[in-house]
């Protein structure tokens, strides 16, 4: 019977085989980590978390918080007595200089007389005192200038703004630019009324406040910028305007995630020692107050000053007016940012700063306006808000 024989090969493979499948081999693993890589940056940089909440009926928004800000921050008793006081301290007339430390804000800085006609009055005042004169002759927030329907206090509080001196209702960190408790150890408190759904038709009255001001509607944890959309109310009337609110909440899946992944802040996450909260407009202030700096040397003093930063003093203030436009937009020009030698602490535009937005916020939108005329000197103003 014949026999079958089997025959295996026992060549090894050649040096160039060996090589041919190497190269294939790291070359896949190449272009297979290049593809995870990139499907995991896309995740870290843009994530998507779908998710859908079914209890609304429970949920809670704040009710929104109002920054009045008079054209004429003081009284005549209030000024009257600053400047009785002034006169019997330094033995001068300084009414202009005065009234020019307690009206500055970035939308009147414009307006203002900052080149006096003795310039050896600056040295009677010292800057880092400006601040509080201002705040000391504000004028004062009467308890039945406001009527409301809520059982709830409503809390208001005087705050120095890039608007110079106003009064904000309903703020839970309002109390942080208070300039008499600047530097004081305050911690954060939540304050602030909130509603829900149930609860409708709240309104708040305001009821001859001032000749002219305007108001700034903002979430309670935020504060009200010089750019924030402000309303003019300066007329003999009944002004009404309801308020629309829309509440963004952070998916429970992303809160304990790394900021780098969730791309918000929580208010507990300050960027800076100069507030120990967060929020959007506070990175805006930020940024511009390190523009400032870098531009004129100096800053404001409706800003809060920490560390060494110097207040500038009235003539230095026309540095600020210089540069207002490039401040307010925070872009800073070519021919500016040439000029300083291209630091960092100059942006092109706003998303230089950095700033996030925040994880929780409640957005308002002002809506259903109606103007009544009225007789006499009665000036009204009624929020209504509704969800």
């Amino acid at each position: 019977m014949p026999q079958i024989q089997n025959f295996h090969s026992s060549r090894l493979p050649t040096k160039y085989e060996r090589l041919f499948w190497s190269i294939s081999f790291l070359t896949s693993a190449t272009l297979a980590a290049y593809l995870l890589s990139a499907q995991f940056s896309r995740f870290i940089e843009a994530p998507t978390v779908m998710s859908v909440e079914m209890d609304y009926f429970n949920w809670n928004v704040s009710y929104p918080a109002f920054t009045l800000c008079p054209y004429l921050k003081t009284t005549d008793a209030s000024f009257g007595r600053l400047l009785n006081k002034t006169l019997l301290r330094t033995g001068r007339d300084l009414e202009a200089y005065l009234f020019a430390i307690v009206s500055a804000g970035m939308d009147s800085l414009d307006a203002l007389d900052l080149q006096l006609e003795k310039p050896e009055i600056l040295s009677l005042i010292d800057p880092n005192e400006y601040a509080n004169i201002a705040s000391s002759a504000f004028r004062n927030f009467d308890d039945e200038l406001l009527t409301t329907n809520m059982d709830m206090p409503v809390t208001i509080t005087n705050v120095m703004t890039e608007l110079g001196m106003c009064h904000v209702i309903n703020s839970n960190v309002g109390v942080f630019d208070n300039p008499f408790k600047w530097y004081s150890d305050i911690k954060y408190r939540k304050t602030n009324i909130e509603i829900s759904v149930y609860e409708k038709d709240f309104f708040t009255q305001i009821i001859n406040y001032a000749e002219v001001y305007k108001v700034l509607i903002h979430s309670p944890d935020e504060i009200a910028l010089s750019t924030t959309p402000s309303y003019s109310h300066y007329l003999k009337g009944f002004l009404t305007f309801g308020i629309q609110v829309s509440s963004i909440r952070i998916s429970d899946n992303l809160r304990t995630s790394g900021i780098g992944l969730r791309k918000c802040r929580f208010t507990n996450e300050p960027i800076s020692k100069r507030y120990p909260v967060y929020s959007y407009n506070h990175c805006l202030l930020e940024c511009r107050i390190q523009m400032i700096l870098k531009l004129c040397g100096c800053i404001p003093h409706f800003y809060k000053a920490i560390d060494d930063e110097k207040i500038c003093n009235l003539g230095e203030l026309s540095c600020v007016v210089k540069y207002k436009k490039e401040i307010l937009t925070l872009s800073a020009s070519e021919e500016t940012r040439q000029k300083f030698n291209y630091n960092e602490r100059l942006p092109k535009n706003s998303s230089d700063c950095g700033c996030l937005s925040n994880c929780e916020i409640d957005i308002y939108q002002k809506e259903d306006e109606s103007l009544r005329m009225g007789s006499g000197n009665e000036r009204n103003l009624t929020f209504n808000d509704w969800l």
